[in-house]
């Protein structure tokens, strides 16, 4: 791979003016002469940077995470900005991101606000069957509104956590609160829980292995926009690692 030529441009990215670079005469795996462009993201607006976020990394798996306020009102919202982050103890993270707020200001979603009142939720795993009804419960709704009944999803006690958990879902992480994180301008609030109870469903896993059966399961992804996808197409690779425990 060689690079020849550098060209620097002014143009606009999601409305704002940015500088913008490409780069000409750049090969990659034998495709030919491509050019990249180079973006600032100091240069291209808060707007215009989620784009390329939300589209850099994908797929994303997707926490449908439900809590429970401190009156009891249920609430269930799905967040792809999600990760795990240890096995041992399990933990996992998600980011929720501020809501609009009255007068144009900016607002904690309900499951920052009730993660934070309760200390607990629950992570349920969206599959094939459950898009439709996931995608539902990514609406904007008023703190009193049951996300469940809005959805037509029935909700079922969890075991550990006093938030419920969506009965139909393959998978549920019930988790208790590890550590909240103020991350960036708005910020974005990194929500932090180790599980302490999971409910996955008998046909997607396998006790002699301990592995989950990804055929069965059929989870969706996250992409950008209104994309999604489903991971249907899977192939295995063997890792160069005689040790390898997963």
């Amino acid at each position: 791979m060689s690079s020849a030529t550098t060209i620097t441009t002014w143009g606009f990215v999601g409305g704002m003016r940015a500088r913008l670079s490409a780069s000409r005469g750049y090969t990659i795996h034998g495709r030919g002469t491509m050019p990249l462009m180079q973006i600032d993201p100091q240069t291209i607006g808060s707007d215009a940077m989620y784009k390329l976020m939300i589209g850099c990394v994908v797929p994303r798996p997707i926490a449908w995470v439900s809590s429970v306020d401190a009156s009891g009102v249920p609430n269930l919202a799905p967040f792809s900005y999600f990760m795990a982050i240890t096995h041992d103890p399990p933990t996992i993270a998600f980011s929720a991101s501020p809501r609009a707020g009255a007068g144009g200001g900016r607002a904690k979603k309900d499951t920052l606000r009730n993660v934070e009142a309760t200390r607990e939720f629950v992570v349920n795993m969206v599959d094939d069957a459950l898009a439709e009804q996931m995608n539902v419960t990514s609406g904007d709704y008023a703190p009193d509104i049951d996300e469940f009944a809005q959805a037509n999803l029935a909700a079922t006690p969890s075991v550990k956590v006093k938030a419920p958990r969506v009965a139909a879902a393959p998978i549920n992480m019930e988790c208790r609160l590890v550590q909240i994180i103020p991350v960036g301008n708005l910020p974005s609030n990194l929500v932090i829980g180790q599980v302490v109870h999971l409910h996955v469903r008998d046909d997607v896993y396998d006790p002699a292995s301990g592995r989950l059966d990804m055929h069965r399961l059929r989870p969706v992804g996250r992409l950008a926009g209104h994309l999604y996808t489903h991971v249907h197409e899977i192939f295995e690779m063997k890792r160069p690692s005689v040790d390898y425990k997963g």
